[in-house]
């Protein structure tokens, strides 16, 4: 049973795959190479069968099957052929590929996705900056965006002062996502350098 759903899921890209992998257990490679096999086989039997009836139509007769090949039917299925083969090969290789029709569907998908998510993002706005305050000379920087490289082993220069990435927290829009910067320890080693500006979140956008 898990071999068929093997089977099933293999035809799938990752992106619709995933939920269902565990079913699949480890027949999943092996289940790509058999659907694989099984979608050249076909595709073979339904291109023989079209170019026996485009016989009778063709222009030249000698030349039928390559008359046959660019007819609508005839690449569709030569598409399809190339996609098995594809498949199959990938196999060998120990990937499994889903079908390339699914993968349009699923680039279409992750595309609305990414539109979706752009929607429901608060509005960009200037970060703010507080401090140097208190016995640490702490900054707290509010930004609408997050930071994902911003961890421990981050350096921000800021106002040509170093600091480092000593929390982090979560408040309210419209900027949610708040860092606190202590000054860098001179003993400490640089090994990744942030220049930060309070404007820079209008050129995060596209990250």
């Amino acid at each position: 049973m898990d071999f068929l759903v093997a089977l099933l899921i293999s035809f799938l890209p990752p992106r619709y795959r995933k939920p269902f992998e565990h079913k699949a257990r480890t027949h999943l490679t092996r289940a790509a190479q058999a659907s694989s096999f099984f979608e050249l086989v076909i595709v073979a039997v339904f291109y023989a069968r079209g170019l026996v009836d485009y016989f009778p139509s063709a222009s030249i007769g000698p030349a039928a099957f390559l008359e046959y090949f660019f007819t609508w039917q005839g690449l569709i299925l030569a598409f399809f052929f190339a996609d098995g083969a594809l498949r199959l090969l990938a196999s060998f290789a120990g990937q499994t590929l889903g079908t390339m029709p699914l993968y349009a569907v699923a680039w279409i998908h992750d595309s609305l996705d990414r539109r979706g998510a752009r929607k429901r993002e608060i509005p960009l706005v200037t970060d703010t900056v507080e401090g140097p305050a208190g016995p640490e000379e702490e900054l707290r920087i509010s930004s609408c965006r997050p930071r994902k490289n911003w961890d421990k082993w981050m350096t921000v220069m800021y106002e040509e002062k170093l600091y480092e990435i000593a929390a982090a927290e979560l408040a309210a829009p419209p900027r949610p996502y708040i860092y606190i910067l202590r000054p860098k320890p001179e003993s400490k080693v640089i090994r990744g350098l942030h220049r930060y500006s309070p404007d820079e979140v209008f050129s995060l956008e596209e990250d």
